[in-house]
């Protein structure tokens, strides 16, 4: 089974359902929502396919991870379980996400830091990367280890302005030095 084919056919599917009603950026909510959840509760899909729980508990359960999700969202989960394509949920969402954010030209930037930035530097950030975008979707991630600075990724570019980051390349520089003297 090739997963990256049969859950992009299912996104397409989804995006193109949706544009059809007007849903798409409800449909987009919801499955972000899903994405967060299942990154979240790494089991889930792994409990989906309990051979115990009936086909509306496999439904119930895909809904409610996607908190507060339309009876089109309803409809999409229904089919997934239908086609015991539970395990691929993950692979959907992401597919789906990639797909809307495309369409919609929507870049999506992942700003790391040691502690959590505040409203003026998240408008000032989103500011430098709307220029040939319709819009920015900025997530900040707290993690303390990198000491300082920042790392930014976004599409297939990354910039590591870290404390740590910086460390590590003195690290480096240092022990390839080392090895010239031995």
């Amino acid at each position: 089974m090739n997963v990256g084919v049969i859950s992009t056919r299912y996104a397409k599917a989804m995006l193109a359902y949706a544009m059809e009603h007007g849903e798409e950026d409800v449909i987009y909510c919801n499955m972000s929502q899903l994405l967060h959840t299942l990154h979240e509760i790494r089991h889930l899909p792994t409990v989906l396919q309990d051979p115990s729980l009936s086909q509306d508990e496999r439904v119930s359960i895909i809904c409610e991870a996607a908190k507060g999700s339309s009876p089109l969202f309803g409809k999409f989960a229904r089919l997934v379980v239908k086609e015991e394509r539970e395990e691929l949920l993950l692979f959907i969402a992401h597919a789906f996400v990639s797909l809307y954010r495309e369409k919609k030209n929507i870049l999506a930037v992942e700003l790391t830091t040691a502690v959590p930035i505040d409203d003026r530097l998240r408008e000032k950030v989103t500011g430098m990367f709307s220029g040939s975008y319709n819009a920015v979707e900025l997530d900040n991630i707290v993690d303390p280890s990198i000491i300082g600075g920042f790392v930014c990724e976004s599409a297939s570019k990354r910039l590591d302005a870290s404390v740590a980051g910086q460390l590590r390349d003195i690290r480096k520089h240092l022990v390839k030095q080392n090895r010239k003297l031995v």
